[in-house]
């Protein structure tokens, strides 16, 4: 405060409240950059392991449905995986950036430069924070483009959509199992065998009984 002649007077400050108040901010702010590299080890580790499961459970198991997929659609695809990658390799980046720091070393010959280092320490918190926050948005995107990237193969159409596969009971007694194939015959079936591949057609009037099944 200024004193009658407009002299600067320091005193302490009378507000117990406020002493105390400063104080716990120098304590948090001197463990802030250790708790947040603390919870960006372990967030790096979960995304790391959670983008890696579902990479594998979810696009993977889905590349039969891809590639019968028309042109544009394998495009479509093809777009949501990239995204899930570079998201991904981001989501990882940053969180081990917030975890770990960037390897780096720094020459102090000067006053000015150990202010200028002062500086870049107090400044680390906040980059820190940013890049955990970056990571873990980006991580949520990424695992957004994975499901999308699970799921569209089953709503966009296929080149060739599969022919069903039946199983035909004729008047004989015999049994054949494989899939329909359209027939320019009237009144016949045409059916490709699974236990031997060769295509089997038969008149319609010696069939008993035809009806869809999942596989043979």
């Amino acid at each position: 405060m200024a004193d009658a002649a407009g002299d600067v007077v320091l005193r302490p400050a009378d507000d117990p409240y406020l002493a105390e108040a400063a104080e716990a901010w120098r304590t948090a702010r001197t463990d802030d950059l250790a708790r947040l590299r603390a919870g960006a080890e372990k967030w790096t580790a979960g995304i790391a392991s959670l983008l890696g499961l579902l990479g594998v459970l979810g696009v993977g198991s889905e590349a039969d449905r891809i590639a019968g997929l028309t042109d544009e659609g394998q495009t479509a695809v093809v777009l949501l995986i990239t995204a899930v990658v570079v998201l991904g390799g981001f989501a990882v980046v940053q969180g081990y950036r917030a975890a770990y720091g960037w390897p780096q070393t720094r020459v102090v010959t000067s006053d000015q430069d150990l202010i200028s280092w002062y500086s870049s320490q107090g400044a680390l918190p906040s980059a820190t924070a940013a890049r955990l926050r970056s990571a873990v948005i980006a991580a949520g995107t990424a695992l957004i483009a994975v499901t999308a990237a699970t799921v569209v193969p089953w709503l966009l159409p296929l080149v060739n959509p599969p022919s069903p596969v039946v199983k035909v009971e004729l008047t004989d007694r015999s049994v054949m199992c494989g899939t329909l194939l359209s027939s320019s015959a009237v009144g016949r079936v045409s059916v490709r065998r699974a236990d031997s591949g060769d295509v089997q057609t038969v008149a319609l009037n010696s069939v008993v009984r035809l009806f869809p099944v999942e596989k043979c």
